[in-house]
Protein backbone atom coordinates (compact mmCIF):
# COMPACT_ATOMS: atom_id res chain seq x y z
CA UNK A 1 0.00 0.00 0.00
CA UNK A 2 1.26 3.62 -0.94
CA UNK A 3 0.76 6.24 1.64
CA UNK A 4 1.42 9.86 1.82
CA UNK A 5 1.22 12.55 4.12
CA UNK A 6 0.83 16.09 3.17
CA UNK A 7 1.79 18.00 6.59
CA UNK A 8 -0.69 20.80 6.15
CA UNK A 9 1.39 22.66 9.27
CA UNK A 10 3.20 25.60 8.33
CA UNK A 11 5.81 26.77 10.12
CA UNK A 12 6.80 30.30 9.93
CA UNK A 13 10.21 30.82 9.61
CA UNK A 14 12.60 34.23 9.28
CA UNK A 15 13.01 36.39 6.36
CA UNK A 16 16.50 36.47 4.76
CA UNK A 17 17.71 40.61 4.25
CA UNK A 18 16.34 39.71 0.30
CA UNK A 19 13.64 39.08 0.76
CA UNK A 20 12.41 42.67 2.18
CA UNK A 21 8.90 42.53 1.09
CA UNK A 22 8.29 39.07 2.85
CA UNK A 23 6.33 39.45 5.89
CA UNK A 24 6.90 37.94 9.21
CA UNK A 25 5.03 39.84 11.94
CA UNK A 26 1.48 38.97 10.40
CA UNK A 27 -2.09 39.35 11.96
CA UNK A 28 -3.14 36.02 10.78
CA UNK A 29 -1.21 33.43 9.29
CA UNK A 30 -1.63 31.62 5.87
CA UNK A 31 -4.10 29.40 5.61
CA UNK A 32 -4.53 26.29 3.75
CA UNK A 33 -6.92 26.17 0.86
CA UNK A 34 -6.30 23.25 -1.39
CA UNK A 35 -3.95 20.36 -1.14
CA UNK A 36 -2.72 17.92 -3.43
CA UNK A 37 -1.08 14.75 -3.22
CA UNK A 38 2.23 13.75 -4.54
CA UNK A 39 2.69 11.54 -6.95
CA UNK A 40 5.60 8.98 -5.99
CA UNK A 41 8.50 8.77 -8.61
CA UNK A 42 8.07 5.70 -10.29
CA UNK A 43 11.86 4.65 -9.88
CA UNK A 44 11.64 5.90 -5.80
CA UNK A 45 8.95 3.44 -5.41
CA UNK A 46 10.59 0.69 -7.21
CA UNK A 47 13.98 0.96 -5.06
CA UNK A 48 11.50 1.73 -1.98
CA UNK A 49 12.77 5.46 -1.04
CA UNK A 50 11.00 6.45 2.06
CA UNK A 51 11.58 9.66 4.24
CA UNK A 52 10.41 13.10 5.05
CA UNK A 53 11.38 15.96 2.71
CA UNK A 54 11.17 19.13 4.18
CA UNK A 55 10.27 22.50 2.11
CA UNK A 56 11.04 26.11 2.58
CA UNK A 57 8.81 28.34 0.20
CA UNK A 58 7.31 31.79 0.20
CA UNK A 59 3.43 32.07 0.06
CA UNK A 60 3.06 35.16 -2.22
CA UNK A 61 -0.35 37.41 -1.52
CA UNK A 62 -2.41 35.75 -4.16
CA UNK A 63 -1.54 32.09 -1.88
CA UNK A 64 0.25 30.41 -4.74
CA UNK A 65 3.35 28.99 -3.69
CA UNK A 66 6.80 30.54 -4.71
CA UNK A 67 10.30 29.66 -4.90
CA UNK A 68 10.42 26.42 -3.02
CA UNK A 69 13.51 25.34 -1.50
CA UNK A 70 14.92 22.31 0.02
CA UNK A 71 15.75 22.12 3.83
CA UNK A 72 15.96 18.16 4.34
CA UNK A 73 16.05 15.91 1.00
CA UNK A 74 15.40 12.86 0.27
CA UNK A 75 17.23 11.81 -2.65
CA UNK A 76 14.69 10.49 -5.70
CA UNK A 77 11.73 12.27 -3.58
CA UNK A 78 12.96 15.80 -3.48
CA UNK A 79 11.15 17.07 -7.30
CA UNK A 80 7.84 15.61 -6.56
CA UNK A 81 7.42 17.64 -2.86
CA UNK A 82 8.49 20.56 -4.97
CA UNK A 83 5.69 19.79 -7.82
CA UNK A 84 3.17 18.98 -5.55
CA UNK A 85 3.46 21.98 -3.32
CA UNK A 86 3.39 24.42 -5.95
CA UNK A 87 0.11 23.35 -7.00
CA UNK A 88 -1.11 24.23 -3.12
CA UNK A 89 -3.33 27.34 -2.38
CA UNK A 90 -3.65 29.43 0.75
CA UNK A 91 -5.26 32.04 1.70
CA UNK A 92 -2.61 34.22 2.09
CA UNK A 93 -0.97 35.71 5.73
CA UNK A 94 -2.91 39.38 6.36
CA UNK A 95 -1.03 42.46 7.86
CA UNK A 96 -3.31 45.21 8.99
CA UNK A 97 -6.29 44.36 6.96
CA UNK A 98 -4.31 43.71 3.12
CA UNK A 99 -2.94 40.07 1.81
CA UNK A 100 1.17 39.79 2.53
CA UNK A 101 3.94 37.50 1.21
CA UNK A 102 5.69 35.19 4.01
CA UNK A 103 7.93 32.20 3.99
CA UNK A 104 6.24 28.80 5.40
CA UNK A 105 7.75 25.33 5.89
CA UNK A 106 6.06 21.87 5.24
CA UNK A 107 7.39 18.60 5.76
CA UNK A 108 6.07 16.28 3.25
CA UNK A 109 6.21 12.07 4.39
CA UNK A 110 6.87 9.81 1.33
CA UNK A 111 6.18 6.07 3.08
CA UNK A 112 5.03 2.86 1.32
CA UNK A 113 3.07 0.80 4.03
CA UNK A 114 0.34 1.25 6.19
CA UNK A 115 -2.24 4.68 6.37
CA UNK A 116 -0.73 5.37 9.63
CA UNK A 117 3.08 5.36 8.46
CA UNK A 118 3.63 8.85 7.25
CA UNK A 119 2.45 10.12 10.38
CA UNK A 120 4.96 8.21 12.20
CA UNK A 121 7.32 8.99 10.09
CA UNK A 122 6.96 12.81 10.43
CA UNK A 123 6.58 12.34 14.42
CA UNK A 124 9.72 10.84 14.88
CA UNK A 125 11.36 13.50 12.97
CA UNK A 126 10.65 15.95 15.38
CA UNK A 127 12.05 14.13 18.42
Amino acid sequence: MLTIALWACLSLVQATAQDEQIVLDTDSPPRLLKQKKPSYPDEAFRKRVQGVVVVEYVIDAQGRVKRPRILESIPGLDQAAIKVLEKWRFAPARKEGKAVATIAQSPIAFCIGDDGCSLRMIEARKK
